[in-house]
């Protein structure tokens, strides 16, 4: 139906099977696109705290999910010959009308009363210290003059969004309160929740509820965000990992409360299983009781030049929030670099530190005298030939798990973060970072000696991967680079044993394969060790593999034992 032929319908007629079937729906007409912008800036920015990030999963064509229920309600919801109130009414089901920051504003009267010093007769001080609301004024009229406050301010994420919940985190019976009876006049519906006027809408545009397919459903937002308005969802992808996440999305995060108890009933025997085999082995525990709960490792090559063995990191920054440092100390007679763990460095240290021994893809280490250092191609041995770019690195087998000793490439342990004892199972836990001692390094050759013994029989059970790397865009560099040449190779020593064992164990129930996906996301050798920056807070972590879509080898990389 063309624009210049839409019949507008009486803003107040009833509602009857097939009565809505020519009508125009309202975002044929108009759609409020700079207030979904901004909200779905705010879902975007709301990163690990979005919906189905839960899920652990990188999908850069995720779709907001405020976006998805704006674009199946505005297809449901018809055009009238009232504008005005279509928009109205179209706010008010999306929360995103003025009137509901008051009920998306979840702060304290304190921060009420500093945001909008003009409504600060709304609070009252309480013993002189702060403040609370006035429990002179009912409910209704607060709430009026808080979305009043609000409204003074611009549509935006920094500034109106900033202070509220988005709309998906707030209970939507609350949100929603209030709104019913103006719906109901205006669309002749008689609903009291959104997938109730869903189905109505449905039955009056269609003849029956209303029903969405998406045949390249990616991670499942559309589905998702449709099945909750509620509507009957048809979901498909060719993609497996798609259809993984569509599955998780509808099984997991849209779970009935009985699946999510038995979810997280499997979630933790799982945890306490794993967990009492690694005490039981007692490889994650010094001899103190401090336990682990980050190891950081690099890489070190010989230097052509010097027949130095180096460690390679592009920084020696640990931490910033106690100037932890990791130092190269020479050690001449072996030609090779002790690593001293320092902590409570001055400002001249962190600066140094942070200059690292891998500088533009060069080698840099003291006992070079040439202080541009060695191209790290030219170790690699990098060359031109007619079909791309050969190099000298061995590459590894499928029985292989650790670099063998003629390896240009080597990986060395370096760091260790500690819990200590006494706050291992408090909320807030005290770390501490040491370089490895004799008997740390004992506890590696422990484990790899655990994983040699094994990793045949956990790649024919299928608990770790034993496939080949296929050549590719991205996964051709980690032969080039690395000479890894299956999947299993770009996962270190105890990622892989503890890997087996959190798949072992968590084959009791089909949803927990979705927490070992999230794993294999944090727990490898393209997990980057982040810095926080100064004044930010918090503590250092590692960081997800897919944070791209690159499959980045890396000079230095951590695992967190507690991810």
């Amino acid at each position: 139906m063309s624009a210049d032929t839409i019949e507008m319908v009486p803003a107040t007629s009833g509602l009857s099977a097939l009565s809505l079937k020519d009508a125009p729906s309202f975002i044929e007409v108009q759609f409020p696109v700079g207030r979904l912008s901004a909200e779905a800036y705010k879902e975007r920015k709301a990163g690990p705290g979005q919906t189905l990030t839960a899920l652990g999963s990188y999908w850069k064509g995720r779709k907001p999910l405020i976006l998805c229920r704006a674009v199946v309600l505005g297809c449901l919801l018809p055009a009238t010959d009232n504008p005005s109130k279509d928009l109205d009414i179209f706010l008010k089901l999306m929360a995103i009308d003025d009137g509901a920051f008051a009920r998306r504003f979840d702060g304290s009267a304190n921060e009420f009363a500093r945001l909008f010093p003009a409504w600060a007769d709304l609070v009252t001080e309480e013993d002189g210290r702060r403040r609370v609301w006035r429990d002179d004024l009912i409910d209704d009229d607060r709430e009026a003059r808080i979305a009043e406050a609000f409204a003074t301010l611009p549509y935006s994420f920094d500034q109106r969004l900033k202070h509220v919940r988005r709309p998906e985190e707030c209970d939507q019976e609350f949100l929603l309160a209030g709104i019913w009876s103006d719906v109901n006049r205006h669309l002749g519906t008689n609903a009291r929740s959104i997938p109730e006027l869903a189905e109505q809408l449905g039955i009056a545009r269609f003849g029956h509820r209303p029903k969405v397919a998406d045949t390249f459903c990616g991670a499942g937002s559309i589905p998702f965000e449709a099945a909750r308005i509620g509507c009957d969802v048809y979901a498909s992808d060719l993609n497996p990992v798609a259809r993984m996440l569509t599955w998780g999305a509808f099984r997991i995060i849209g779970a009935d409360e009985e699946t999510r108890t038995d979810i997280d009933t499997a979630q933790r025997e799982v945890a306490t299983a794993v967990d009492e085999e690694i005490t039981r082995l007692g490889v994650e525990h010094d001899e103190h009781g401090n336990r682990a709960k980050a190891y950081l490792y690099c890489l070190e090559t010989r230097c052509p030049e010097t027949g130095w063995m180096v460690p390679m990191a592009p920084s020696w920054i640990v931490s910033t929030s106690d100037n932890v440092v990791a130092k190269l100390v020479p050690d001449h007679s072996a030609k090779r670099y002790l690593i001293e763990i320092n902590s409570n460095v001055s400002e001249a240290e962190m600066t140094e530190a942070a200059k690292g021994s891998v500088r533009g893809l060069r080698l840099v280490h003291p006992m070079n005298p040439e202080r541009t250092g060695v191209e790290i191609k030219t170790i690699r041995g990098d060359s031109r030939v007619k079909s791309g770019i050969s190099h000298r690195l061995r590459l590894w087998t499928k029985n292989d798990f650790i670099p063998r000793p003629d390896d240009v490439f080597q990986e060395r342990l370096y760091c260790i973060q500690w819990i200590t004892k006494d706050t291992l199972n408090k909320s807030r836990q005290d770390t501490f970072f040491t370089a490895p001692t004799e008997e740390d390094f004992a506890r590696e050759r422990k484990v790899e000696a655990i994983v040699a013994e094994n990793l045949a029989s956990w790649q024919a059970e299928g608990l770790v991967p034993d496939m080949p790397i296929e050549p590719g865009e991205e996964t051709t560099r980690l032969f080039r680079e690395r000479g890894w040449t299956h999947w299993h190779h770009l996962f270190g020593t105890r990622d892989l044993w503890k890997l087996s064992l959190v798949n072992r164990e968590g084959r009791r129930h089909p949803a927990l394969s979705l927490n070992l996906c999230s794993l294999l996301d944090f727990q490898s050798k393209l997990s980057r060790w982040i810095i926080r920056h100064r004044g930010e807070g918090g503590s250092e972590f590692t960081s997800n593999v897919f944070s791209n879509q690159a499959l980045n080898s890396l000079f230095n990389w951590g695992i967190s034992l507690s991810s």
